[in-house]
């Protein structure tokens, strides 16, 4: 699979997706706390790393993890995200490959 660039539109999107959001209060404030989480990343230069479980036989297949990569204060401190997300002491998450990136203006809705 290709690693695709994201647009701000695009990360928002796959964000509402990955939340199951419907039009009602409490997912747009959840999609706001999200929101603004991830421009707290944008705004200190950090990225956003988006990865997918493609096990295909897993009951996840599909969910997406966004975390930030870039300064020494994001999730992975790398200028480069890895193909796959790595473990951490809460998740095994080799099932996560990466799927594209998002370096760019603070997102809005």
């Amino acid at each position: 699979m290709d690693m695709q660039e994201f647009t701000g539109p695009e990360i928002i999107e796959a964000v509402r997706k990955w939340g199951n959001l419907d039009d009602s209060p409490e997912a747009a404030a959840w999609l706001w706390e999200t929101l603004t989480k991830m421009n707290l990343w944008l705004e200190r230069g950090d990225g956003i790393a988006v990865y997918e479980n493609q096990d295909l036989s897993h009951s996840e297949l599909g969910d997406k993890r966004f975390v930030s990569f870039g300064s020494s204060a994001a999730q992975l401190e790398t200028d480069t995200p890895p193909k796959q997300l790595p473990d951490t002491n809460k998740s095994i998450n080799w099932r996560y490959q990466l799927i594209g990136t998002y370096k760019g203006d603070r997102l809005s809705f």
